[in-house]
């Protein structure tokens, strides 16, 4: 059987990481695919960044740009790929060998998917296993555009790094707002993907996310905690917003309401929202990813228990 070997992009938009940078690049490198094209976009680095990139030549498709954020070094990537298919890899994260082969079979497979991700894992710095795989749910495969639409426009995508696009879908929605999205430029990507294709999740690890100081949050606590989720909150509040106008530009009949979106509302009550605790756990019951009753029933039993808890203080 002829099994289809199209080009991919792997698209590494790098920023001052010179300390990480070569891990990612060999890890694009080693991979068992061998249909590929290397396009590294440097954002504006002030450290030796740009030397390290250099060092590889011919082996990748170098970019230097002016400081602008991610949108924009996506879409200076996107604007010289030729791939099929388009994999994202920020540059102090880490891919697995196998990691393109088996998006390319998932792409195969369901032709009409707009994005294919897999698990992910946390390492350190020096690249030690600090988590268990995430997203902890089974696999999505296919057209998931009402469960999203009911959701408020949440689904469970993993970061970058473990997100493939395919270039039918992408040329639809790029450029992406480089002004609104200088971070997390691939939440507008996974935002939409729904509304334009398929879902496909592989059930297994094919990249590692560092956790480092500028994206470590999880050592937060007290008032930065309270500040940091408060911009979570409003990062929702802005992705539905610019999904909603996005999805109308494209004359797709649909509208996200943050009232279904279980993160927002689960988030809104624990900074001090008066949010019923009887609709919080509806949500937590009709939450569609979590397909385990048992989980959903053990995260309304701890929501009524720190209720219980709060009102005896």
């Amino acid at each position: 059987m002829n099994i289809e070997q199209p080009l991919v992009t792997i698209l590494i938009n790098n920023y001052n990481y010179a300390l990480y940078i070569k891990d990612a690049l060999n890890s694009a490198l080693n991979q068992t695919y061998p249909n590929t094209e290397i396009i590294v976009v440097d954002d504006g680095s002030t450290d030796h960044s740009r030397e390290i990139i250099a060092g590889y030549e011919d082996k990748i498709i170098p970019i230097y740009k002016e400081n602008g954020g991610q949108a924009s070094a996506f879409n200076a990537g996107f604007a010289v790929s030729q791939g099929k298919i388009i994999c994202f890899l920020d540059s102090d994260d880490v891919w697995l060998p196998q990691k393109v082969e088996k998006v390319v079979e998932a792409f195969n497979t369901y032709p009409k998917a707009a994005v294919v991700y897999h698990k992910v894992e946390n390492i350190d710095t020096v690249g030690k296993i600090i988590s268990v795989p995430w997203p902890p749910y089974k696999p999505i495969k296919g057209d998931i555009s009402s469960q999203v639409a009911r959701t408020g426009g949440w689904w469970p995508f993993p970061p970058s790094t473990a997100l493939s696009f395919s270039r039918d879908f992408l040329c639809k929605v790029m450029n992406i707002p480089e002004a609104e999205y200088r971070i997390c430029a691939d939440s507008y990507l996974a935002d939409l993907a729904p509304f334009l294709g398929e879902v496909v999740g592989i059930d297994r690890v094919l990249s590692q996310y560092r956790t480092h100081g500028s994206n470590n949050w999880s050592n937060s606590s007290g008032a930065q905690k309270d500040t940091r989720d408060m911009r979570i909150l409003q990062d929702h509040e802005f992705r539905a917003k610019m999904l909603n106008s996005k999805l109308k530009d494209l004359g797709i009949d649909r509208e996200v309401n943050l009232a279904g979106h279980w993160p927002y509302q689960l988030l809104k009550y624990k900074l001090g929202n008066r949010t019923s605790l009887v609709l919080l756990s509806l949500l937590a019951l009709q939450n569609p990813w979590e397909t385990k009753l048992p989980s959903k029933l053990n995260t309304v039993v701890k929501l009524w228990l720190e209720r219980r808890s709060l009102n005896r203080i």
